[in-house]
């Protein structure tokens, strides 16, 4: 088959070929067969695909949509398919077919999970490319769903980040900028007033949907059986709840997480996380929950999405979560990993401007909405720090109006040196400190009676706190 029939195909960088070793590893565990010219092998929307290996012909993927199929790759001997979508259990995002009459080596999802984890060299080098090509995919919006929408509306803002950080890729239209959202809007009988509208690979509109009804159109979550009784459950799938997914399952515990809206947290909310263990470099928070992710399902936890833990009943194990429009789980042992909880400005109006002027991160989402304004960046710690420089380099003018500089991490002693020097950043109220010590901590966190650090919900705490408060002990 020719490959120059496929100019818009993905990178040759995404798709690294096997050697010979890697190949007889995989046929090992796998089963060759024969397949015949134009057989589908999996479709778009199809669950727990099957991982095939090019031995001897070709292998079309292609990403089907209204306007016909957009070809992504021709795989051909050394080749493989698949990428993130192997380990989660989620549809498939394309569809392949033999061109050509094909030899493979097939893998069930099972067998290339065990794989990956009883080979570390193997198993690395697949993760590390079908984390790539996901991530490719996202960046091209290679994806089975389109989101109409207003830079206006919250709820827009709402499904864009909830889409984002699930590692699912979509076209977004603008209302009022990009002519195919009046389009589609004709074409289904909607006006602006039903914005946002979502339309899936069914090619049936969707009004505004939750982020539940969103999961579950999506398939984004593995079925969950109400009768079964897990090892651990996981309430929360930012960075600790996440760890504690992988060290549970890792040890061979049955973990399931349940997670409210998508993995990463506060966390994930972070541009660039400059002091976080382990990565001198910097590293942004939907990264640092992405790398959590993929871990968890690697050693086999099911992570669930949208779906909200709401009560917990203590009296005996095994103990029942209920959880918001579900049916209950049961587990052996909970760990409750509900993460942060954003304090807001007691300010009038404040509900009706958030997700629409008002936000509580600073994602390249954010940004897109701050590019050419005037910023105003509320809080003096190395979130605020760090939300300030990256969007210094997007907004007009950014203004901190802490009444302290933000953490050493930013200063050299001044309390004003980490600008840098960017005109675009203005601190207000700045204030000179020393480094020699941090007296002025003690009046920005509670202490108890030995001088300890009181943590939990505090009134005197700068910030967020906790989030234990939506899951009640009944």
């Amino acid at each position: 088959m020719d490959k120059s029939k496929f100019p818009d195909e993905l990178p040759d960088e995404l798709y690294p070929k096997l050697n010979g070793e890697q190949i007889a590893r995989l046929a090992q565990v796998g089963t060759r067969r024969s397949v015949p010219a134009g057989e589908v092998l999996f479709d778009q929307g199809t669950i727990r695909r099957r991982f095939y290996v090019v031995l001897q012909g070709a292998i079309e993927a292609v990403l089907p949509s209204s306007e016909g199929e957009v070809h992504m790759r021709l795989h051909q001997p050394g080749d493989f398919t698949g990428e993130l979508d192997m380990f989660s259990g989620r549809p498939s995002l394309v569809r392949a077919r033999t061109v050509d009459p094909t030899e493979v080596v097939e893998l069930d999802q099972v067998s290339l999970r065990n794989l990956v984890q009883t080979d570390p060299k193997l198993g690395e080098f697949l993760l590390r490319v079908f984390v790539r090509r996901r991530a490719a995919m996202v960046s091209r919006a290679m994806g089975d769903v389109v989101l109409i929408g207003s830079r206006y509306s919250a709820d827009t803002l709402r499904l864009k980040e909830f889409l984002a950080h699930n590692g699912h890729p979509f076209k977004y239209f603008e209302l009022g900028l990009d002519a195919p959202a009046e389009q589609l809007l004709q074409r289904f009988s909607l006006g602006p007033e039903d914005i946002p509208v979502l339309i899936g690979r069914d090619q049936s509109p969707m009004r505004k949907p939750t982020n539940a009804e969103l999961a579950a159109r999506l398939g984004l979550n593995a079925e969950i059986d109400s009768e079964r009784v897990y090892d651990v459950i996981v309430v929360g799938a930012g960075p600790s709840g996440l760890a504690a997914a992988v060290y549970g399952a890792s040890e061979g515990l049955s973990v399931l997480v349940l997670e409210a809206i998508a993995p990463g947290g506060q966390a994930g909310s972070s541009s660039r996380i400059e002091n976080y263990l382990g990565f001198p470099l910097g590293i942004s928070g939907q990264d640092i929950a992405g790398r959590a992710f993929v871990q968890a399902e690697k050693f086999g936890a099911q992570i669930a999405v949208a779906r909200r833990a709401t009560a917990i009943r203590c009296d005996r194990p095994p103990f029942p979560i209920e959880c918001d429009g579900d049916d209950p789980v049961r587990g052996r042992a909970v760990v409750l990993a509900g993460g942060a909880e954003y304090r807001k400005l007691q300010v009038a109006n404040l509900a009706q401007f958030e997700g629409a002027g008002v936000y509580y991160g600073a994602t390249p989402l954010e940004a897109q909405l701050c590019k050419g304004e005037d910023v105003i960046v509320v809080g003096g710690g190395n979130s605020a720090g760090q939300a300030a420089m990256f969007l210094s380099t997007i907004a007009t003018h950014v203004y901190n109006p802490a009444a302290m500089p933000f953490s050493l991490f930013f200063n050299d002693g001044s309390g004003c040196a980490f600008h840098g020097g960017d005109p675009n950043l203005e601190s207000h109220g700045c204030i000179h400190l020393e480094t020699k010590d941090a007296e002025w901590l003690f009046n920005w966190a509670a202490k108890d009676s030995v001088g300890l650090d009181i943590v939990g919900p505090n009134p005197h705490l700068v910030g967020h706190g906790p989030s234990h408060s939506d899951v009640k002990n009944a």
